[in-house]
C-alpha cells in the first residue's frame, strides 16, 4: 500500500491590528501602549485591545 504524505497548511485569518494605531484611535496615551505591546504583542485583534484597555476617567467640572 502506498503512503501519502499530510499536506496541511495553515490558513491564517486576518492579522489584528498593530497596537500604536489602535491607541491612538482608542486615546491610549503612550505608557498604556507600551504595556499593551509587552501584555498582548505586536498585532492584536480589536476585541481583545478593548478588554485590557483601561477607561480613562470622566471629566468633572
Amino acid at each position: 500500500m502506498h503512503s501519502t504524505q499530510n499536506r496541511q497548511i495553515r490558513n491564517p485569518g486576518p492579522r489584528g491590528q498593530r497596537i500604536a494605531k489602535q491607541g491612538r484611535r482608542s486615546g491610549a496615551d503612550s505608557a498604556e501602549e507600551r504595556k499593551l505591546h509587552k501584555l498582548l504583542g505586536r498585532h492584536v485583534p480589536e476585541h481583545e485591545m478593548q478588554a485590557n484597555i483601561t477607561g480613562k476617567p470622566p471629566k468633572l467640572r
